[in-house]
């Protein structure tokens, strides 16, 4: 199984308890963990290596983009270098690789991946991906797909979860293609990376269930009178702080079940548990973070002479 990570110095510290945690998840399997970078020291290498050599099977491939980067395309505003590694490092994996698993850094990995790792593609099919329910659940999943100009009938897809057809890739020729497409229009959509990603590819892509592969670390409430009629609806947070609507009556709270059945947490925005370690939580950060700090607790806890960070 070929999985890639990208990150940076800063975020080395939750970079660490993903790779424990894929790697935990995993302990039959081959994994090659290929880690995009450019500015990385040589003592945040070797500690992924070091957490890595712990399991059986687990091998680290380094992959430097810094420059490669730079030369095709100019970052702006407040986004890091990393945002476009999944695709700019597409020309330096090696050719005979078919496919590869991009996950974000700010997940923990819980179950097996390797049945979703398997998915069937088609031969015109670049990724598979999950629906980007944070939209919905903040009730703006319509305005974004009016915003990336995707029609009603069709997903926007979150770009922290992607597997990602190597060969369809390479065959259309398609890093250019999207780098130039960042490069023109990162002024014009707020997350230029996956707009751009969804606005060319939204017709070709595959889903798999969220719920399972990437699942936001927020409160997951049953619409029950949706589900009378035999839709399967979430409730938003608008709908979560209307007054009008009778919380306790019209919705049932399966959070502790989705977290619980959920393949991949993803911590996303504010929602980071590592960021509220000398302060309050957010209620649905609690439910949470808890799997996170067991995990980091457990990898200082294995991996003899690991620095702890913060």
């Amino acid at each position: 199984m070929n999985i890639l990570i990208a990150a940076n110095t800063k975020f080395i510290g939750p970079t660490s308890v993903m790779v424990y945690s894929l790697c935990r998840s995993h302990k039959s399997v081959e994994v090659d963990i290929y880690l995009a970078y450019h500015d990385l020291e040589e003592q945040d290498i070797e500690r992924l290596q070091n957490i890595i050599s712990y399991f059986e099977k687990k091998r680290l491939h380094p992959v430097d983009v810094g420059n490669e980067f730079a030369s095709k395309i100019m970052v702006k505003r407040h986004f890091s270098y990393e945002t476009y590694y999944r695709i700019l490092v597409v020309d330096l994996l090696p050719k005979d690789m078919e496919r590869i698993l991009y996950l974000d850094a700010d997940m923990l990995i819980k179950k097996d991946l390797t049945e979703v790792y398997s998915t069937p593609m088609s031969e015109t099919c670049p990724f598979v991906v999950c629906d980007d329910i944070e939209g919905h659940a903040r009730g703006s999943y319509e305005s974004t797909l009016d915003r990336v100009a995707i029609p009603y009938n069709y997903k926007y897809f979150n770009a922290g979860f992607m597997l990602m057809n190597l060969s369809y890739l390479r065959r259309r020729d398609s890093v250019g293609y999207i780098l130039d497409a960042f490069y023109r229009e990162q002024n014009r959509y707020p997350f230029p990376d996956q707009d751009v990603l969804n606005h060319m590819y939204y017709d070709k892509v595959q889903f798999v269930p969220w719920s399972l592969y990437n699942l936001p670390a927020e409160w997951w409430k049953v619409d029950t009178e949706a589900l009378s009629k035999g839709v399967i609806r979430f409730a938003s947070y608008p709908d979560m702080n209307n007054p009008s609507i009778n919380q306790t009556e019209r919705f049932a709270d399966a959070t502790l079940q989705m977290r619980d059945h959920a393949h991949i947490i993803h911590y996303l925005g504010i929602l980071k548990p590592w960021l509220y370690r000398d302060k309050p939580m957010y209620a649905d950060v609690a439910l949470y973070a808890g799997l996170w700090f067991e995990c980091e607790k457990e990898m200082y806890e294995n991996i003899d002479g690991l620095e702890r960070l913060q």
